[in-house]
């Protein structure tokens, strides 16, 4: 078998693996969104030939993500897929090291991607980092805030601010996907119902949401996309919403894990609430969903340059199975909210794995909780240093962008 980059020759072929694998009826969809797509073209697709037929296909997508208030590169990782007939042969084992080995070399810090199952990435050094609080609220229970009067339809002429909002937003969250021009004109704006725009002399804040009919034809609210820059943006948005009582029965909504929804909530709970115990009502669900993984851990340590951390220091050691390259130390000092990193063979401080490191470098757990697990070893004091490097932002990344 042989693994190699795609040609043109190969997109009928990889259309039809890609529909076949995912049980997709639309063919010519999934060959139109290869030929034409505002994130990557086949020359971002590797391919597996059995003889003279191909096989097997990944997606490779170069994107740009937020981390740390920058925007950084990172390679995401679609369409893994092999014919069924050519299925338990390790193919999508090859594919995998194959596509670690070609993002390492293009200097990618990290990979993420959506998985079929966590379980099977993790081998491969990919972890979960990607949790989302899922909310299904009644509008009455949100306060009427007085800054909803500020917010009114979007107008089409508005689209560049809206851009420059969610450009803005990203900086506060890590590894939310940037968007090109092409991305927001051909995906975002073609399916972006209802938008409207807080407005209080400036935009600051902006809401996309589908409204539909459950089966007890009650009206419900899916909200598509929801950023604002503001306390008061935040307030006049849910505000708007609250309004909607007499009309929706229902909100959807797939929050970050840190929204402060439930604080503002008037009883904290769901519309249809359990009672896990008797005094105790649920508020939302907990979801999983994207992985990431270092890729170059070099180029990743590279990114590091303030926290607001104490002046200390720490040296860490890493263990890649998959990628030996990583196989590094580094010691990490902070210095006036300034940090140095620099590879070493100074005695490690701190030992783990790729997998947990990422997890940690995210800012989606702490060293100091993870330790508990026997994934993290090392003091209680440079745990909880390394969690002051780190702990700042959180992962999220927006419905729109989910490849």
């Amino acid at each position: 078998m042989k693994i190699r980059q795609a040609k043109p020759v190969d997109i009928d072929d990889i259309a039809y693996i890609i529909s076949t694998s995912f049980l997709i009826s639309d063919y010519q969809g999934v060959r139109e969104n290869i030929i034409d797509n505002p994130r990557y073209s086949y020359k971002d697709i590797i391919v597996v030939e059995d003889d003279t037929e191909i096989i097997a296909c990944t997606k490779i997508i170069p994107l740009k993500v937020s981390f740390k208030g920058k925007i950084v590169d990172a390679g995401g990782i679609s369409g893994v897929a092999v014919l069924p007939e050519y299925r338990k042969r390790g193919i999508a084992d090859m594919m995998l090291r194959y596509a670690l080995k070609r993002m390492l070399e293009a200097k990618y810090p990290f990979s993420l991607l959506y998985p079929f199952q966590h379980r099977f990435y993790r081998k491969y050094g990919w972890e979960y980092v990607g949790s989302v609080v899922f909310y299904e609220i009644e509008p009455s229970n949100i306060p009427l805030f007085d800054e909803r009067l500020n917010v009114r339809k979007m107008k089409n002429s508005e689209r560049e601010k809206i851009k420059k909002i969610y450009a803005e937003k990203i900086k506060t969250v890590n590894f939310a996907i940037w968007r090109n021009d092409a991305f927001w004109t051909r995906v975002i704006f073609p399916n972006f119902p209802n938008p409207y725009v807080y407005d209080d002399g400036e935009i600051k804040g902006y809401i996309s949401f589908e409204m539909k009919k459950d089966e007890k034809t009650q009206t419900e609210i899916f909200i598509k996309e929801f950023v604002s820059i503001t306390p008061e943006a935040y307030r006049g948005l849910w505000g708007f919403f609250a309004s909607l009582s007499e009309q929706v029965a229902r909100i959807k909504y797939l929050a970050p894990i840190d929204e402060p929804l439930f604080d503002i909530m008037i009883e904290p709970r769901e519309k249809d609430f359990k009672r896990p115990f008797f005094e105790f009502k649920s508020y939302a669900s907990i979801c999983s969903g994207f992985m990431l993984r270092i890729v170059n851990l070099e180029e990743a340590m590279n990114l590091l340059t303030t926290a607001n951390a104490p002046n200390g220091e720490v040296t860490i050691e890493i263990n890649d199975s998959v990628i030996p390259e990583n196989n590094l130390k580094f010691k990490i000092v902070v210095e006036d909210f300034n940090i140095y990193v620099q590879k070493t063979n100074d005695t490690a401080d701190v030992k783990t794995d790729i997998g947990t490191f990422t997890q940690i470098f995210s800012g989606f757990t702490k060293a100091i909780s993870i330790y508990q697990t026997g994934k993290i070893w090392g003091s209680e004091k440079d745990l909880k240093f390394l969690d002051s490097i780190f702990a700042d932002s959180l992962p999220f990344m927006f419905q729109f962008d989910i490849f």
